[in-house]
């Protein structure tokens, strides 16, 4: 069952990564502790270009799973969509989003973990989308998954997702293996990418059809992107804010080693597709 977090709860929840040692948080909580709000692989331009496409608007039911920080949440719900549901597991940042949601009784976060089946009728939303989180799962996870969105988009519905993907098939097995193993150490936290082709095929074979691509660099604690993303203050906040702690200074030299040494081999990678 899921929880829907409500104003009377608020005051008690903390913010996510709050009880977690920073040593050992999951890398996105981290960032986030230290000020960053967008925490998608291609940044804030992938997640724009995949709303474009997605034409939400206010004859849509949409569901977005794992909102995290509310960045694409705050951007879709300017199109004043029918309705809006987010499905986040974690119960602090489910809390977040309801502060923000609270104006409208048609928008809500629940609080339910991604690989549980929804408390919603089957057909219910013409849009679902998600970022930064089947890459998180294994194969068998990440199509429980796709197979809950499945049913519940309707006939016609939209799916989209970014996620972090391998830019070629060409690699070494043993290559492979070794960049996923320091990319879970630098983040903290399990990580199972995949080719842009071998997402591609996922899709397609749990009943999608996609029907656009679009691919961008990771370029993840860049100064460049990080400008980009959070907007020239906030980035310098970001930036004081780890010189003031040592295990952070340390954590985001290690995450953004991995991401300099692998760039050639990762990008950003956004799917629009439609149920058939």
């Amino acid at each position: 069952m899921f929880e829907d977090v409500r104003m009377s709860e608020r005051q008690s929840i903390s913010r996510p990564w709050d009880k977690l040692q920073r040593d050992r948080m999951p890398g996105y909580w981290l960032l986030a502790s230290l000020g960053k709000r967008v925490l998608r692989p291609g940044g804030i331009e992938l997640t724009k270009k995949m709303l474009a496409k997605l034409e939400i608007s206010n004859k849509d039911h949409v569901i977005e799973y794992a909102p995290g920080m509310g960045v694409t949440a705050r951007l879709t719900i300017q199109n004043e969509p029918s309705s809006y549901t987010a499905i986040e597991r974690d119960r602090s940042a489910a809390q977040m989003l309801n502060d923000l949601l609270d104006k409208n009784p048609y928008w809500r976060c629940l609080n339910v973990d991604a690989t549980d089946s929804v408390d919603l009728p089957e057909g219910f939303a013409s849009v679902v989308y998600g970022e930064s989180m089947l890459t998180i799962h294994p194969d068998e996870k990440k199509k429980t998954i796709l197979q809950e969105v499945y049913r519940l988009l309707n006939k016609k519905g939209r799916y989209a997702f970014q996620e972090l993907a391998i830019s070629t098939d060409d690699l070494e097995q043993d290559f492979l293996e070794q960049m996923r193993r320091d990319l879970i150490y630098a983040v903290r936290h399990p990580a199972w990418p995949k080719s842009v082709n071998e997402w591609k095929k996922l899709i397609e074979t749990q009943g999608f059809k996609v029907v656009n691509v679009i691919k961008r660099p990771v370029f993840l604690l860049e100064k460049e992107r990080l400008i980009e993303d959070e907007g020239m203050i906030a980035a310098l906040d970001f930036v004081y804010n780890i010189l003031e702690d040592e295990t952070a200074i340390s954590r985001i030299r290690e995450i953004r080693h991995v991401f300099r040494k692998y760039n050639n081999y990762l990008c950003g990678f956004c799917a629009i597709c439609k149920k058939i």
